[in-house]
């Protein structure tokens, strides 16, 4: 065995660099700075002139997410309805609720070629369970529910919804509490006890038996192990060092106006580069180039702070989002003294092979694409509404912006129209002597005039009754193109329905909803589980403890290592394309036919157990495994009703046997031959007299009667 392991790795370091590892540095002498950063800040003007016709689009549309009123107009109604916030708030919560219900949040499923034998299959399988619990515990190292909540109302809101899917090595001087611990001295020698159940004796290859210390008596240490003490705490002490707090995927959701993709591309994979800006601290950029000088990929050019200090800033798209709304965004990076938390500007440019670095439209890095693993741009993307041929889709917003408009008109038009009826207008005479301020409508007001006709009330007709109507059949439009209806955004309907009518609306709105998930499957969830895996494949060395969260909700810590993670995987996102809360009720009913079906004609092919598991997850209960037993319980269960079956069954036979006992002494007592009627011996239904009872006692050989 240890010849075979040397072998192999004698065959390991004979093997050229380039079949371990990919040639990611394929120019000999860095770019020049100057022309390359010239090249690079043409691209993002190009990338930035397309977008920004976007751009006034996806800020009209975030203005009716958050009810804001632009122009108001002195005396009249201003109101904005918040029915576009209501549409969007039903749909981010199905597409939430689909995705992160369930756990594990994807399963892994191992791509199986010809050429495997079973072994080799299993063990896939096996890595594939693995590299899915490790995703899903660092989906929830960042807190996946929020950051997809904000993904998902990028994508209803703007054109296209942004996650980057990066990894994150951070260390940090952490300051801790331990004790103080010292050896404990044996009194006897005056040396320091070994703790034996941790240290290796020195053992005699001719006995087999640990050598002896003659001075201590006892066994003598290995010289080749590490010797451990017995250790007492004589106090405690403030420490601080450095450790790794953070080494894993890292997903981050990314704002529209700091995404520029390549105007000629389709779809992320399609476009030749995307920029990616973001605002860092000197710190940050500073730990950000040494990291990357140490990868090795790349040229780290001499940073000059104090001419990037004086370059251009081009962080202003979100800003100009921020003060459409009527906010104030802060522009200053604060006041602090140390220049070290002085922030910049920063553009970090993405081909599927390339990264550059740019901090205040300065060059500062070139190089190999880091995630060499996938060689893609880490960038997941997705539409609301894809449209084919181009990069960005409809925003569910966009859908339904012109029935806002129109929502909003129809109800500022009516309280307009109830306002003048309630405070009317009035025509009045030129030379009549009328204070303008006696016309304002006040209880128990009187107005006095000369005449009658010095003042007449312009009577306006009320037309509310059309607008209700006019304003219900503009909701109805708005549930149609989102296929939202208010049974499933959990209010009451404008009108009363029948249950099939309900049933429908459900079961259509359903369906579409359906192909909205599968397409959010396959263009985003699919991707997103694809570049964490394949990071983890490229980053994850040694090895590394784990929290586990099985289907059930149970939690388990697992130590694994990184070859249990290598494998060719395919992604399904463990979330039901059908909408858990539109269904719920049908499902429960479902479970319950399918329970009642097998109890009434049991099946061998239906798992019982696991179909009561899955009707108790379908109600509401917080903590449902607290109604489940566990598998010990059920065990110790079949282990008692078998106990008490067998002690019945023992106690049938013990029964059995003492009545075949008694049948057998029966049968060997002596048969007495039946006496003769009429001499002398009584009828059996007869009592005898004293007489015949003397004579039938002397036949029968006396005794007493």
């Amino acid at each position: 065995m240890v010849e075979e392991l040397v072998q192999l790795l004698q065959q390991l370091n004979n093997t050229e660099s380039d079949e371990l590892m990919p040639d990611l540095m394929t120019e000999e002498a860095p770019p020049d700075q100057d022309e390359l950063t010239s090249e690079l800040m043409a691209r993002f003007k190009y990338a930035e002139n397309w977008r920004k016709q976007y751009d006034e689009r996806a800020i009209d549309w975030y203005k009716l997410y958050v009810g804001y009123v632009e122009k108001k107009t002195p005396g009249r109604s201003n109101l904005h309805i918040p029915r576009t916030y209501e549409e969007i708030d039903a749909l981010r919560a199905r597409f939430v609720k689909s995705f992160v219900a369930q756990r594990p949040y994807v399963d892994f499923i191992p791509r199986i070629s010809p050429s495997m034998n079973p072994e080799d299959i299993a063990d896939l399988e096996r890595r594939a369970e693995i590299a899915s619990r490790l995703v899903d515990y660092q989906l929830d190292l960042n807190n996946f529910t929020a950051v997809f909540y904000d993904f998902v109302t990028s994508v209803l809101v703007f054109p296209a919804g942004i996650m980057g899917v990066g990894w994150r090595y951070e260390e940090k001087k952490v300051t801790r509490k331990e004790p103080i611990q010292i050896p404990v001295i044996n009194p006897m020698t005056g040396l320091p006890e070994i703790d034996w159940n941790k240290t290796r004796p020195l053992i005699n290859p001719q006995t087999g038996q640990p050598f002896i210390d003659p001075r201590t008596m006892q066994p003598i240490p290995d010289p080749r192990g590490k010797i451990h003490f017995v250790l007492q705490t004589v106090g405690e002490r403030i420490v601080q060092r450095p450790e790794v707090t953070y080494d894993d995927n890292e997903i981050v959701n990314i704002d529209y106006f700091d995404f520029f993709p390549d105007p000629s591309g389709r779809d992320i994979d399609s476009c030749r580069f995307v920029f990616h800006r973001e605002r860092l601290t000197r710190d940050q950029i500073e730990q950000k180039l040494q990291k990357l000088n140490e990868a090795g990929f790349g040229y780290v050019y001499p940073i000059d702070w104090d001419e990037l200090d004086n370059a251009g800033d081009e962080e202003e798209g979100r800003f100009e989002r921020i003060s459409s709304v009527g906010l104030f965004p802060e522009t200053s990076d604060g006041n602090f003294n140390d220049k070290s938390k002085k922030l910049y500007s920063v553009l970090n440019y993405w081909e599927d092979t390339k990264y550059g670095l740019i901090v205040n439209s300065k060059l500062v890095y070139w190089g190999s694409n880091l995630y060499w693993r996938h060689s893609k741009k880490p960038f997941v993307v997705r539409s609301f509404e894809p449209l084919p041929g181009e990069f960005y889709g409809l925003s569910a917003v966009q859908i339904i912006e012109h029935l806002q408009h129109e929502l909003n008109t129809h109800r500022n038009q009516r309280i307009d129209n109830v306002s003048l009826i309630l405070n009317r207008m009035f025509k009045a005479r030129r030379d009549a002597d009328l204070d303008p301020a006696e016309l304002v409508s006040r209880p128990h007001g009187v107005i006095w005039v000369e005449q009658m006709d010095d003042i007449d009330p312009i009577i306006f007709p009320d037309v509310t009754a059309s607008s209700y109507t006019e304003e219900g059949i503009l909701k109805q439009d708005m549930e149609n193109a989102l296929a939202v209806p208010s049974v499933v955004r959990g209010v009451d309907s404008a009108r009363r329905e029948t249950a099939t009518e309900v049933v429908t609306k459900t079961s259509n709105a359903s369906l579409r909803f359906d192909v909205k998930i599968m397409l959010f499957e396959a263009l985003g969830f699919k991707r997103l589980a694809m570049l964490m895996d394949l990071n983890n494949q490229q980053f994850i060395d040694g090895t590394r403890l784990i929290r586990l969260v099985g289907e059930d909700g149970v939690e388990e810590w697992r130590q694994i290592n990184q070859w249990e993670i290598i494998g060719e995987f395919d992604y399904r996102p463990a979330g039901s394309n059908v909408d858990p809360a539109a269904n719920k009720e049908v499902r429960r009913q479902q479970l319950l036919n399918l329970y009642q079906i097998q109890k009434a004609a049991p099946s061998p092919y239906i798992k019982e157990e696991e179909l009561v598991k899955a009707l108790i997850h379908s109600f509401d209960l917080r903590t449902p495994e607290k109604f489940l037993r566990t598998d010990e319980e059920v065990q110790a269960m079949q282990m008692q009703q078998l106990q008490q079956m067998m002690a019945m069954q023992q106690m049938a036979q013990a029964r059995q046997m003492a009545q075949a006992q008694q049948i057998q002494q029966q049968e060997d007592q002596p048969q007495i031959p039946p006496p003769i009627q009429g001499q002398g011996v009584p009828h059996p239904e007869e009592k005898p007299s004293p007489k015949q009872a003397m004579m039938l006692q002397q036949m029968l050989g006396g005794g007493v009667w």
